[in-house]
């Protein structure tokens, strides 16, 4: 019996730990998407509408209506949307890479760590 119970309690801890390690990452911005499709929709593009103050976007300096040209090295326009999303998902402590656009001509890559999703 004293077996069962190190096993259970093993198994339990080591479940935990893989849950905390992969709770869900947060960056603090809300995208517009403009894509063509409904079941599986191709993406056109990707519009940054909200960026949430001291937030791991704001601090990598994205704004509203900058424009995201490529996740992860993954062009937006012309790719699917459940591709992107796959993407864009991380893990806190994860780093996110996009490419965006700032204005008409300022391209630039900015990179952010997921953290935890504050309390609302």
């Amino acid at each position: 019996m004293r077996r069962r119970r190190t096993l259970t309690a093993v198994t339990f801890l080591l479940l935990s730990a893989t849950l905390w390690a992969a709770e869900k990452g947060w960056f603090g911005l809300v995208v517009s998407v403009d894509a063509d499709g409904v079941f599986s929709p191709t993406l056109r593009s990707l519009t940054v509408s909200r960026v949430v103050p001291s937030s791991p976007a704001a601090l990598a300096g994205l704004a509203p209506g900058d424009t995201v040209l490529e996740v992860e090295g993954i062009v937006v326009a012309g790719t699917k949307a459940d591709v992107l999303k796959a993407a864009m998902q991380k893990s806190v402590g994860e780093t996110l890479r996009l490419k965006i656009q700032h204005g008409a001509t300022d391209i630039r890559q900015v990179s952010m760590v997921a953290v935890q999703r504050p309390p609302e």
